[in-house]
Formats: C-alpha cells, structure tokens, sequence
C-alpha cells in the first residue's frame, strides 16, 4: 500500500514551476491515471484505489478539485 497526491487533470505551467507547489508536494505530481498506470508498469497487479479525498488548495484558483490524495494497494508475486 503506497499514499500520495495526484492530479485530476493536467497542472497549469505555472503551478509546475511554482517553489510554493514544490513545497507542498504538488508542483511534481502525477495525474491520477498515469500515478496507477506507472505502479502497474512497476509489475504491480490488482492495482486499485483505497481511499481518495480532494483538497481545496490555497495556491491557485486553478487548483480548486485538482489535487487528490490516494491510498493505493497492489500486490507483486
């Protein structure tokens, strides 16, 4: 079981370069299908979501419903 945060969508240009969303762990993250898609590339199987919830970040107006937190569990033989 691995927890981080995701993307629902694409992040603005401008939050990918901000030092703020660095720091809080949002400017690098992945967009939620592509964060499931790279623990299945990792060999992982039975890939699936846990526990999500969303967040109303401060940062940027953009961001309002972009930035969810994901439980995720898979297993590996």
């Amino acid at each position: 079981m691995v927890s981080d945060l995701v993307t629902e969508g694409e992040l603005p240009e401008e939050v990918r370069r901000s030092f703020d969303a660095w720091a809080c762990c949002i400017g690098g993250a992945l967009e939620k299908g592509e964060y499931l898609e790279s623990i299945r590339r990792a060999g992982f199987k039975d890939v699936r979501i846990m526990k999500e919830s969303t967040y109303d970040i401060d940062i940027s107006d953009e961001l309002k419903g972009k930035i969810t937190s994901v439980a995720v569990e898979g297993r590996k033989e």
